[in-house]
């Protein structure tokens, strides 16, 4: 991702000209040797990224001649655009074309009426980070992931399986304002199983997906009438007893209340923590 474009070289083609199969495989292609592992299947990559509003005319898959460079994955809701993904192929990384990708999403995201665009980048991606600078995106918040091994106590309170579309509401109504993109409401309206949600004698919340080699948590929620009350802590003693198998996640968490009660629940922060980052139009 160099500073100089080389725009006569590359062409770019709307997402929704491939068929699911051939865009997985551009994803996977453009994150080989990335910071975290990323690997999808089409499966995998449509649930994902179906709740996240992926728009499939401004996603871009980008090519020179026949061979593909890299693709820049669009998401919108409103008048903000957020790039949920972009990557370059192995052969195509120090040549120059991050920059045209970017701008030319940038550009496009102002022609349709949209007021600012977000993306996340991993902290010790400085190259990344200041060719976003120079395209105009600052610093917002640091995001971070939890992770915790269960440690199961013998006298936990049962979990109850309720549908997660419930917890989606009450997260709109009760949750906090601004929550980073992937664990909002609205994303978490979209989920699908394998998510799924329980509940804590209707007290205390938790959506989350079961992988192969970890439990993501989506999101955790108290009602607010019972807040402060122990009801949080409750629910991950319960969590950790019902899925004590593999590693508990959870990504996106910012400084502030959540990032403290999962301290003081044990959680620890991974140290790879991302930026989100905002470029005004």
């Amino acid at each position: 991702m160099d500073s100089a474009p080389n725009s006569a070289l590359i062409t770019a083609r709307p997402v929704l000209d491939f068929p699911s199969a051939q865009v997985t495989e551009a994803m996977n292609r453009s994150f080989e040797e990335y910071f975290v592992p990323l690997v999808f299947t089409p499966e995998t990559f449509e649930r994902r990224f179906r709740s996240e509003h992926l728009d499939a005319q401004a996603s871009k898959l980008w090519f020179q001649g026949e061979e593909l460079v890299g693709l820049v994955l669009i998401a919108r809701r409103g008048y903000t655009s957020r790039v949920a993904a972009m990557g370059l192929v192995i052969e195509a990384r120090g040549r120059r074309y991050g920059r045209q990708m970017l701008q030319t999403a940038l550009d496009e995201a102002h022609a349709r009426g949209d007021r600012s665009v977000l993306l996340e980048v991993f902290v010790p991606n400085e190259r990344a980070r200041r060719l976003y600078e120079r395209l105009g995106f600052r610093n917002t918040r640091e995001l971070f992931t939890f992770r915790r091994v269960p440690q199961p106590v013998k006298a936990a309170a049962q979990l109850t399986e309720i549908d997660q579309l419930a917890v989606a509401y009450l997260v709109a109504r009760e949750g906090e304002q601004n929550l980073p993109w992937m664990i909002t409401a609205e994303s978490l309206m979209a989920a699908a199983a394998p998510s799924r949600a329980f509940g804590l004698e209707e007290k205390a919340f938790i959506v989350l997906r079961p992988e192969a080699e970890r439990t993501l948590v989506q999101s955790i929620i108290v009602r607010r009438e019972f807040r402060r009350q122990g009801w949080g802590q409750r629910l991950l003693q319960a969590v950790e007893v019902a899925f004590p198998e593999q590693p508990l996640m959870m990504p996106m968490v910012t400084q502030g209340p959540g990032y403290d009660f999962l301290r003081a629940a044990g959680w620890e922060p991974l140290e790879l923590s991302l930026y989100e980052m905002e470029c005004p139009l």
